[in-house]
């Protein structure tokens, strides 16, 4: 009740001001004083300052929501509806220009748009003045406000940002060479370089200042009141004179009952009952309102199923649908409404998606979207919210197969198809075609690289390179050639009975496996690799291999084919014998020295004779000892060596043979 009583309050005060703006006049702004960027500043400096919601408010400090504006010079016309004294409108939902200033309209409610997507607002006592994404918020419309100057042409400063307008709106995501200098804008259109000083339009708005609104009132005018002088009513009156003629023939007067054609009685049947409001959800009218969401969420402007309780989201449905289709805005279903939305000229809302855009967090248009897409098996990855290439790509496919213009953007048409129709699934699900993403393709690629049949990165997207190893699959499998994969020919890969690359054993780079992990090792052995041994055959393998073919006379590829192959097993064979040749030279040399030392020890019966002290015997015996256990050693070292070399020759052959065999 009380809330009641403050809404026709606030009426009563806001009509009682525009009636004294009428009757008293106001102060007309000069354009220099109200301009766009100086009203963003303005509400800037409120919310900065922690302004506080005052109702019906209009002084320094303590606003409402229009009173935020109004306290900018006294601009906007009549607090009661600023969006009618406007000149210039549009709406949010097809998006807001770039101009500093302009005014933001939802039922009841008014605010500043500051530019780059955020808006500032006198919300309510528990919130004061906000700061805020102008898309969190269901705003309407955007309009440009009465006594307000908005820019053309020319360099604007807010905040201490540098702004350039070209045709009426400030530019981004460019640059422009003024004066002989260039400047860059990024995508909230700040400049890189600040211009001289002497370039604005105007003066910095950063700190604007707005006092209070001064009224003046101009010359007594009421004088046109006493213009009782036009009373031609009295001689009509005598007209009445011929009417007593007609009075015996009374039954005449039914004559003027063509008068009440006007359909004056009727109107009382215009009063446009309200059929359903915020807060319904009584047994009486849970079907009524059961029957409006389920119209709404088939015209789009509800994103989930009917629920029986007129809430916030289906008010804002109510208001987005009155506000497309023409009519009062009030988020109220009055019967005018509600005839009309049941009508096939009722205006649909589905915004286009694309490639970019995400969920705001309340409606869930593309995580619905998603859902439904993965439901017909269009879609296989997660459910993210957000319109990315994947999510395209499967709209596209969707398109494609529901007889759409395959553009890969969701307009009206798709999403009418696919969220409130009877769309067809995926007739070919599983299949893998030229041109789609996502985790099925990553899995394909990670087989056909085992394969060797594609090279290099998982990259999750079917490109050219993909093709390719799918029409060389396709061909050696003896399968007709084509853009895709069947889900039948992708088991046959994944369950690993489709036939090896005919070039399996050419290695070249993105190839693994063990063959790549010898590989490595002989080029370690000859000296051209110094990486781990992991199996990889990355850059750091390619470029010794090249350098290998270089020392060798080759065609420096990166790849080891046949010629490239046999040559390493030959160099690596001669390498091996050369190592042996210097072991047995060096264990030769050892065991010579250490026989020389033994002859010059003085044998035990020398030692005997010549009276050699039990010290010396010691000494000697200790070194022939050494000598004998460090021969050993490097004959142990020299027969490890020799088996290991051996094994090597015999894995190089078998590599060469099976080489051979496959070719």
């Amino acid at each position: 009740m009380k809330k009641a009583i403050r809404k026709i309050v606030a009426a009563a005060l806001s009509l009682s001001l525009c009636t004294g703006m009428v009757a008293l006049g106001s102060t007309v702004v000069s354009a220099e004083s109200s301009t766009g960027v100086g009203l963003a500043a303005h509400a800037l400096r409120a919310y900065r300052e922690g302004w506080s919601y005052v109702w019906g408010g209009t002084s320094y400090g303590a606003v409402d929501c229009s009173g935020l504006i109004w306290t900018y010079n006294g601009v906007g016309g009549c607090r009661f509806d600023m969006l009618a004294s406007s000149d210039c409108y549009g709406y949010v939902s097809n998006g807001i220009p770039n101009i500093h200033g302009l005014g933001l309209h939802s039922p009841g409610h008014v605010g500043v748009y500051i530019g780059s997507g955020a808006a500032v607002d006198a919300r309510d006592e528990w919130s004061g003045v906000v700061y805020h994404n102008v898309y969190k918020k269901s705003w309407v419309e955007w309009f440009k406000i009465a006594g307000v100057n908005y820019p053309s042409n020319g360099w604007v400063l807010l905040d201490g940002d540098s702004y350039y307008y070209e045709n009426g709106e400030y530019i981004t995501n460019t640059s422009r060479t003024l004066d002989g200098v260039t400047y860059s804008f990024n995508s909230a259109g700040v400049s890189d370089i600040a211009p001289p000083s002497s370039a604005y339009e105007a003066t910095d708005y950063s700190s604007s200042s707005a006092p209070a609104v001064v009224q003046t009132a101009p010359d007594p005018e009421p004088e046109p009141e006493p213009q009782p002088e036009p009373e031609p009513e009295p001689e009509p009156e005598p007209q009445p004179e011929p009417e007593p003629e007609p009075e015996p023939e009374q039954p005449k007067a039914e004559e003027p009952k063509p008068e009440e054609k006007p359909a004056e009685p009727e109107k009382p049947e215009e009063k446009n009952e309200i059929l359903a409001s915020y807060g319904d959800e009584d047994t009486e009218t849970r079907d009524r309102v059961q029957r409006i969401q389920k119209r709404l969420y088939a015209l789009g402007y509800l994103s989930d199923e009917p629920t029986g309780f007129y809430g916030d989201d289906t008010v804002e449905a109510v208001v987005n649908f009155q506000t497309l289709n023409g009519f009062e805005v009030t988020g109220m279903t009055d019967e005018k409404t509600w005839e009309f939305m049941k009508t096939d000229e009722a205006k649909s809302y589905f915004p286009e998606l694309s490639v970019g855009d995400f969920d705001d967090g309340s409606k869930l248009t593309i995580t619905k979207l998603q859902t439904k897409l993965n439901e017909l098996k269009y879609y296989y990855d997660d459910i993210t919210g957000f319109y990315g290439e994947l999510t395209a790509s499967a709209v596209k496919q969707f398109q494609t197969d529901n007889d759409l213009e395959a553009t890969g953007v969701a307009d009206e048409a798709t999403q009418k198809l696919l969220l409130r129709g009877e769309p067809k699934a995926n007739p070919n699900d599983g299949t893998l075609a030229y041109g789609q993403s996502g985790k099925k393709v990553a899995e394909l690629q990670k087989k056909l690289i085992e394969l060797r049949y594609l090279s290099g990165i998982v990259n999750d997207r079917f490109d050219d390179a993909t093709l390719d190893a799918v029409h060389l699959y396709q061909k050696t499998a003896g399968i007709e050639e084509a853009d895709f994969l069947t889900a039948d020919q992708i088991a046959s890969i994944n369950d690993g009975s489709a036939p090896k690359s005919p070039y399996f054993d050419i290695l070249k780079y993105g190839h693994t496996g063990e063959d790549v992990t010898k590989l490595q090792q002989r080029l370690y052995s000859l000296g051209y690799y110094t990486g781990k041994t992991s199996g990889t055959f990355n850059t750091a393998v390619e470029e010794s291999v090249k350098s290998f073919q270089k020392a060798m006379g080759l065609e420096q590829t990166g790849i080891v084919d046949e010629n490239t192959a046999e040559l390493l097993k030959t160099e690596a064979q001669r390498e091996t014998a050369k190592v042996a040749d210097v072991l047995v030279v060096k264990t030769a040399d050892i065991t010579d020295n250490a026989l020389a030392h033994i002859a010059e020890t003085p044998s035990l019966g020398e030692v005997s004779i010549t009276t050699q002290t039990t010290g010396d015997l010691v000494r000697t015996g200790v070194i022939l000892g050494a000598v004998i256990i460090f021969a050993l050693f490097l004959t142990l070292i020299f027969v490890v060596e020799l088996r290991r070399r051996r094994r090597l020759a015999s894995a190089e052959a078998e590599i060469v043979r099976d080489f051979k065999r496959n070719f």
